[in-house]
């Protein structure tokens, strides 16, 4: 395959999905914390700033964050408050993609060893960079989990595999100090060691990682992992389902269906990639038999050559990774509900199980038509992976940094919004936290939420007559209907309720309603929908109203009184 004059259309073609994948996060990330967020770090940052010796500051970078230790996204957060004396979630968003970029960057020094032309390479970066994975790359904390232990677990078996085994060593510690998933990378760097048969760098690889796994744990509890075994043991089925669901993630085309139509295609084609996964092993497996045992002496000339390349010990090393990586997702996750083996924060790793899949039979194969087959095969399933990730989760992405916006402002004044129950203990000290990080200059919250109260604070006129918008007053709750609504992708256009009386205003995020129709691929449909707890508001009398926002402009105004006992 000749096509060295069409070596710019080839990198223009692998740019597309990583300039629109950077492109979303730029415009789609909002400098707010959500949830799990608050733990490592504005509490870490609170505590750092607070804390008067550097070994009280050393065991805060270490201190878990529920079953992780995140010290590389600690390090991240202390090092950018240093240069800039502020915490930005923005900035942790886009520190964390970096990781993922460096992902792809180590991929192609790998794949350059294979001799392939570059071509081949091209489904990769449709793969790795569409957005079904956005609670990753949007949601700081998953972010600073999972991107960093991907790049560092690959980077260790790149350098692994090209025989630099003190880099390999170091990117192996810092996965494990990633989070905890990348304890995996000390297994998968044994068996590239052993099937290599380098015994004194496998004595030493075991006994670093042996270290650096028993100091991650020392000192946390089992978090409840123990009741895993006795759900294993009730429901053994759910966690070899969960195995194939968790590495064939990707092909969750249809997210708002049952889990059981959600799933199936997953487990599927994670099950058809898997029978040509374990034949490509055995391949790489019988020369080291036939070495050490003897055995399959009639395969070990082929394999032999095979089997030694760095570019397939690479593969075998991130092979490695991902089946251990799975084997214990599919063990301890299932008690949680079975969509957690395909939530969105995991499915970065069955697309590196597909990139992998996919690089190991083009580089094993003799046959350059069944490899330009496969090349035709791989590009239009990660084109259409990437397609379908744009149609599906755009509308998600969109909506989920609105619903931010707003609850960042309640957050602001009325100390909830960004995770927490209203008015709950954990409400309370998120809300003191954010205050004292304000007040010290290191956090200022989005100013968009403070923009729109003013506007809504202003806004005197009734809502329009021609609108189809309910109001029904339910026990503990008051219900808002607006069927004409629409969804869109524009940052700026959203529509909010609103309840507000002279002391205090609250931001609603209306809900666009779940498509039910025929297509299959849809989320939303036309309209909106909201359901405000009682419990959510202090008692007194508001004004209850619903906004649309188009960029600068408002429209909506004040639906009635409600009064909160």
């Amino acid at each position: 395959m000749d096509n060295s004059n069409k070596k710019p259309l080839l990198c223009l073609g692998m740019a597309v999905p990583v300039a629109l994948w950077v492109g979303v996060i730029l415009y789609y990330s909002v400098n707010l914390p959500w949830y799990d967020d608050f733990d490592p770090f504005p509490d870490f940052l609170h505590k750092w700033i607070t804390s008067g010796s550097v070994s009280e500051r050393l065991a805060l970078l270490f201190q878990p964050n529920n079953e992780h230790r995140m010290v590389i996204g600690k390090l991240a957060t202390v090092g950018y408050y240093w240069v800039t004396g502020q915490l930005n979630f923005t900035f942790l968003h886009i520190g964390a993609a970096l990781f993922t970029l460096g992902t792809l960057v180590v991929f192609w020094r790998a794949f350059k060893r294979s001799g392939l032309n570059g071509w081949y390479f091209l489904p990769v970066p449709f793969l790795l960079f569409q957005l079904q994975y956005h609670l990753i790359f949007l949601w700081a904390i998953c972010g600073w989990q999972h991107q960093p232990v991907v790049f560092f677990v690959v980077l260790s078996m790149f350098l692994l595999s090209g025989k630099r085994f003190t880099g390999a060593l170091l990117a192996g510690v810092c996965a494990t100090y990633a989070m905890s998933s990348g304890i995996f990378v000390w297994p998968a760097g044994v068996a590239v060691l052993l099937l290599r048969s380098q015994y004194k760098q496998l004595a030493a690889w075991i006994a670093v990682g042996g270290v650096a796994v028993s100091l991650y744990f020392y000192g946390m509890s089992a978090q409840g992992n123990e009741s895993s075994f006795a759900f294993f043991a009730q429901y053994p089925h759910l966690s070899v389902l969960g195995f194939f669901a968790f590495l064939g993630g990707l092909f969750d085309f249809f997210p708002e269906k049952s889990i059981v139509v959600r799933s199936a295609l997953p487990v599927l084609m994670a099950f058809i990639a898997m029978i040509w996964v374990a034949i490509w092993l055995w391949r790489q497996l019988t020369p080291w038999l036939a070495r050490t045992f003897g055995l399959f002496r009639n395969a070990a000339d082929n394999a032999n050559r095979v089997g030694e390349s760095n570019f397939n010990a690479f593969l075998v090393g991130i092979f490695g990774f991902l089946l251990v990586e799975a084997l214990v997702i599919g063990l301890l996750r299932p008690r949680f509900g079975f969509f957690v083996m395909i939530v969105s924060n995991y499915k970065i790793y069955p697309a590196l199980f597909l990139i992998v899949t996919y690089l190991s039979f083009v580089g094993s194969t003799q046959s350059e038509s069944v490899r330009k087959l496969a090349l035709r095969g791989a590009a239009l399933v990660a084109l259409v992976i990437w397609g379908l990730s744009i149609y599906s989760y755009l509308p998600v992405i969109s909506e989920r940094r609105k619903y931010y916006m707003v609850n960042g402002y309640n957050q602001e004044h009325n100390g909830f919004g960004l995770g927490h129950v209203p008015y709950s203990e954990g409400a309370r000290y998120v809300d003191s936290m954010m205050k004292f990080l304000v007040k010290k200059g290191v956090y200022s919250y989005p100013k968009e939420g403070n923009a729109l109260g003013r506007q809504v604070n202003a806004l005197t006129m009734a809502f329009p007559v021609d609108r189809q918008v309910t109001v029904e007053h339910r026990e503990k709750a008051i219900y808002l209907n607006d069927p004409e609504g629409t969804i869109s992708p524009a940052r700026s256009t959203g529509e909010y309720a609103f309840a507000r009386n002279g002391q205090r205003l609250y931001f609603f995020k209306m809900e666009p309603h779940k498509y039910a129709g025929r297509n299959f691929f849809k989320q939303y449909d036309k309209g909106f929908d909201i359901e405000i707890p009682h419990s959510s508001l202090l008692p007194g009398t508001y004004d209850l109203g619903i906004v649309n926002v188009e960029g600068a402009g408002l429209k909506g105004g004040v639906l009635g009184k409600v009064t909160i006992p």
